[in-house]
């Protein structure tokens, strides 16, 4: 087992790297033994993504909760909300989840949860459990733990279809391979929803399952311009993100179905709270407050925005990449706990998903730019000092506001990457700032 690979692969978030070559079954073992230590659990659940060797490290995670007298429920293949919703529906310690999220499938890893699902992350537990790795002294027990297998997969979607009836809809999902698309696909039976259905789990990845890169979601535009749809969604590998598209296939800003949602939530009661990362765009921030709510601003990563949700009793949350939180989802992230929500919008309304998301494209945007930098602090201190005259935040990275743009820089918590973000009054000033910002790093 090598040090410098354990401080590596564990992140601000969760456990992630090369299988095999710094991430493996003996790291996978060693972790979940450091996991029922750091819980004291009496029972875990453990679930797994849809990759290849997802199975094998499965094994190795469940071997050492047993090994550590933890008693386990394993739901099998699944995605990462539905394991979400089943560590709250078992009552279980905590969880387990086998997963390396949106990453191509030579990575694998592992998300680690307390009770109500909770989130345990660099700064609320991770770090003791690495250090628990690195150690390698586990207590044995004389007891050994039993595990116990379930599916959940009927519960989940009387959980996702409650109050809800007949759609009547057409959409077309690409669900980058993953579990996704047996949930998806048990909806549409249920709640008249003609789905075409693309990269379905356990057929060959033709792309990568992240959504956010326009490379990966060339099939699904195609598809839409090939057939008469209402709606296109793409989800990422373990589906707690999700991507709206139009009939036509252009991509709808997530931050314009945020801003949707919110204004949905506050027809019915203001003063609501909502959180949104420091990243996302103004506009949501904006039309929260113009609708009588109240607004949170959290760093950049799920960890964070669960925390922000949980501490302001928030009823919905937002970030630039796709993640959407909701209180009646376990202050949790789904993508398909979203698309319920917009399609129920599109239903009520009548309206078209362009007709719904087109009033919030106020300002233009850079969209999240990624710089290779030498050194993150300073680049981040020269980006500070040129703009020196604006009303800075430090909350993450760097915010600078100015009357007629703001950007936010901040280092990624997963890749070496500097990550900027600008949005302005007019087209003519994103392009200036653009140039200025590639002036200070290049």
């Amino acid at each position: 087992m090598n040090a410098k690979n354990i401080n590596k692969i564990f992140k601000a978030y969760d456990v992630r790297g090369i299988y095999k070559e710094e991430f493996d079954e003996e790291i996978a073992e060693k972790t979940a033994k450091a996991t029922a230590e750091f819980l004291n659990a009496k029972t875990i659940l453990v679930a797994t993504d849809a990759r290849d060797s997802s199975e094998s490290l499965r094994n190795s995670v469940i071997k050492g909760l047993l090994d550590s007298g933890v008693n386990i429920i394993n739901i099998g293949v699944t995605t990462t909300p539905m394991f979400y919703f089943a560590v709250n529906e078992e009552k279980t310690d905590g969880g387990i989840m086998i997963t390396a999220s949106h990453n191509p499938p030579k990575y694998n890893g592992l998300k680690i949860v307390r009770s109500e699902a909770r989130p345990i992350g660099e700064d609320s537990g991770l770090s003791d459990i690495k250090n628990s790795v690195l150690l390698n002294k586990f207590k044995t027990p004389k007891i050994k733990g039993n595990e116990i297998k379930k599916d959940l997969l009927e519960k989940y979607v009387n959980f996702l279809t409650k109050n809800i009836s007949d759609l009547n809809i057409k959409i077309t999902a690409d669900f980058s391979c993953g579990a996704s698309s047996a949930v998806v696909k048990k909806l549409a039976e249920k709640l008249n929803i003609k789905l075409t259905a693309l990269c379905e789990v356990g057929k060959k990845q033709t792309h990568e399952g992240n959504p956010l890169k326009d490379e990966n979601v060339i099939d699904l535009k195609n598809k839409l311009k090939q057939e008469k749809v209402d709606l296109g969604v793409a989800f990422d590998t373990d589906a707690d993100r999700i991507f709206f598209f139009t009939p036509k296939g252009k991509r709808i800003d997530s931050f314009t179905v945020a801003s949707l949602l919110s204004e949905s939530y506050l027809k019915n009661n203001k003063e609501q709270f909502f959180v949104g990362s420091v990243n996302i765009s103004k506009v949501f921030e904006e039309t929260v407050k113009e609708n009588g709510g109240k607004y949170k601003k959290s760093k950049v990563g799920h960890v964070f925005m669960k925390q922000a949700m949980r501490e302001n009793d928030a009823v919905f949350g937002a970030e630039l990449s796709g993640h959407f939180y909701f209180k009646n989802f376990f202050y949790a992230d789904s993508g398909i706990f979203t698309l319920m929500k917009v399609l129920e919008i599109m239903k009520k309304t009548g309206k078209s998903i362009s007709e719904l998301t087109e009033k919030y494209n106020r300002y233009f945007r850079s969209g999240e730019i990624n710089f290779k930098v030498k050194d993150k602090d300073k680049s981040l201190n020269d980006i500070k000092n040129f703009f020196k005259d604006g009303e800075l935040s430090e909350q993450d990275g760097i915010t600078l506001k100015f009357p007629n743009f703001w950007l936010n820089a901040r280092t990624s918590n997963t890749e070496p990457l500097l990550r900027v973000n600008i949005e302005a009054d007019t087209e003519e000033l994103l392009k200036e700032k653009i140039n200025q910002i590639n002036e200070i790093l290049k």
